[in-house]
């Protein structure tokens, strides 16, 4: 039986009056996604790349403004150096593409063949057939299979590794992305605040996850990056577990990180609760802990590198003695980003790293020791490096608490 469906469902470029006027969500004024674009088409000129094909989901949105609850979807940026670029998205996601998009050009995928050959004939079709192409082949967007069926697609390009052209740009960021992390950073204390008080003997991991869950959205918090993570007692000491219907026992060391959202902005925090006075193991855990966090926000500033925040962090670390489980990195990156991270890849800190800290970079620190399967603790912040040292922009006191 034939039923009439929506004409975007069929592929190909739609405009606008799709949306029936409804008003436009931009994240940002689009005097800011051009500059965002001039900066990488910087980056593409001093690699000597013609276009750039961006798949990376957090980049396409950097650059386009489209959002969705789904991505990873094949949405596509195609950024010539010169020209408008064209953004391409599953069909489905075309409605939510045009309601935050600055760009004209917008096209849906056809159902017939893979999305990248899609993109390879848009490519040939705007003359790049043979050009040197750039594609973020190391980042979550481009799978191998996807890159050997574009490659497969556009047999005649020079297709090289453009997978940190983006991050050139946005590994400092604008006042008005600073300002949605300040914000972001508001809604995960109210989170943390409302899970500290919600913790107790006789409580349940999942009855701290969701009165941190409610106070986050209550606060203004959009879809998450990461569901609100909460471990407790013998499984605190598990790496990446979280609340399982769990009761909450006196000694038990309760973990939680948080990240609120907005605009796709994350800044997130770590902090641990002692149900009832500490365990003496795990009260010199926290020690190290917030003292090594200490440590790294004392130490940055503009023009020291991350391998000299980190010795200052390990200093803190060696307090807790030998036979903790520790990841050895004291900083990520955050930026705008989707399930299932809010990292956004640009940078850390960590020893042997050598990038030197720049104004503008934002952070979230994960410092967090742990006793195989006996107890751990967490604690975080969110920075940002200023002009002159850092900010912390999320703001509970950083001490081990106790209820």
């Amino acid at each position: 039986m034939a039923v009439d469906v929506h004409s975007s469902l069929a592929g190909g470029p739609v405009g606008r009056g799709s949306l029936s006027g409804l008003a436009q969500e931009l994240s940002f004024p689009v005097e800011e996604y051009e500059c965002r674009i001039e900066g990488v088409r910087r980056a593409m000129s001093e690699a000597q790349v013609d276009v750039l094909v961006v798949r990376h989901p957090p980049n396409v949105y950097y650059l386009s403004g489209h959002q969705s609850f789904a991505m990873f979807n094949g949405e596509c940026l195609i950024l010539p150096l010169e020209g408008d670029p064209t953004l391409m998205v599953h069909p489905p996601e075309l409605g939510t593409a045009l309601l935050h998009t600055w760009l004209e050009q917008v096209h849906g995928y056809t159902s017939r063949g893979a999305h990248e050959e899609y993109q390879a004939k848009l490519l040939t079709e705007q003359g790049f057939g043979n050009s040197r192409v750039g594609v973020e082949k190391s980042l979550a967007g481009m799978t191998p299979d996807a890159f050997e069926t574009f490659r497969q697609a556009l047999p005649r390009a020079d297709l090289v590794d453009g997978s940190d052209l983006v991050s050139t740009v946005k590994i400092t960021k604008s006042q008005r992305e600073i300002e949605y992390l300040r914000q972001a950073a508001r809604i995960t204390d109210a989170g943390i605040l409302a899970a500290i008080d919600a913790a107790g003997e006789g409580r349940t991991d999942n009855d701290v996850a969701a009165a941190a869950n409610q106070a986050l959205m209550d606060a203004g918090s959009e879809y998450m990056c990461l569901s609100p993570i909460v471990t407790s007692g013998r499984r605190s000491g598990i790496l990446h577990s979280t609340h399982k219907r769990v009761p909450l026992s006196k000694g038990d060391s309760l973990c939680m990180e948080f990240g609120a959202c907005v605009q796709r902005y994350t800044a997130p925090m770590m902090r641990t609760v002692s149900i009832g006075e500490p365990d003496p193991g795990v009260a010199r855990l926290a020690n190290a802990c917030i003292t090594a966090l200490n440590n790294v926000i004392s130490t940055m500033r503009p023009g020291i590198t991350a391998d000299e925040v980190a010795r200052a962090g390990w200093e803190g670390i060696d307090l807790a003695g030998p036979g903790l489980v520790f990841h050895g990195a004291f900083a990520y990156a955050v930026g705008a980003g989707f399930p299932p991270g809010w990292g956004d890849a640009t940078a850390g800190i960590s020893l042997g790293n050598e990038t030197r800290l720049r104004a503008g970079m934002v952070f979230h620190h994960p410092v967090a020791l742990r006793r195989l399967g006996e107890y751990g603790t967490m604690f975080s912040e969110t920075t940002l490096i200023t002009d002159d040292g850092c900010e912390v922009l999320t703001s509970v006191d950083r001490e081990l608490f106790i209820r």
